[in-house]
């Protein structure tokens, strides 16, 4: 009977060892981790109005205005506006407007219930400026998607009484919200 030596024995292990086999291997342990994952979905909204600016053009009032008052619409009527939101479907969907003062020229003022707008579309209403308290220009419940296209049509009630000429500016800010 041969002999094998042990060079012989560590020679065959480096040779399959070398070769990408192994004899023996020893036996490794396993290791784990949980990974957590969150996933955040917000409320998500969007308005737009097709117009940065409206202007009123002065019109001569007719003879048969008592005591001297007309309703100008704005040049840019109608004015296209549109809500997209994505919410919770128990909450609703609130679009009002304040303004920040009374329309104003220098030391001119006239008070900004002088603007109006009518609205089509659904969901949205018709109302009168204020600088004190948000004004409601549209409301939607329901659903959890909302896609809402309208339009208003602005209004700027001319006192030939009691206005004086200039050129009077105010900013408006529409706020799109889920109360």
């Amino acid at each position: 009977m041969k002999k094998i030596s042990l060079v012989s024995i560590i020679s065959l292990i480096v040779l399959f060892a070398g070769s990408g086999y192994l004899v023996a291997q020893p036996s490794q342990g396993q290791s784990t981790h949980d990974l957590t994952i969150t996933v955040n979905i917000l409320e998500w909204y969007d308005l737009s109005i097709g117009e940065t600016e409206i202007t009123f053009d002065d019109q001569a009032p007719p003879a048969s205005a008592t005591p001297g008052t007309v309703s100008i619409p704005a040049n840019e009527n109608s004015v296209s506006v549109r809500v997209f939101a994505i919410l919770v479907p128990t909450n609703s969907l609130q679009l009002t407007v304040l303004a920040n003062s009374d329309l104003v020229d220098g030391t001119k003022t006239i008070g900004i219930e002088a603007i109006s707008w009518s609205a089509s579309g659904d969901g949205y209403v018709a109302g009168i400026m204020s600088k004190t308290t948000n004004v409601s220009a549209g409301s939607w419940s329901g659903a959890v998607f909302h896609w809402h296209t309208g339009t208003f049509d602005y209004f700027f009630e001319r006192n030939y009484t009691t206005q004086e000429p200039g050129t009077y500016t105010a900013t408006v800010t529409y706020t799109l919200s889920s109360p």
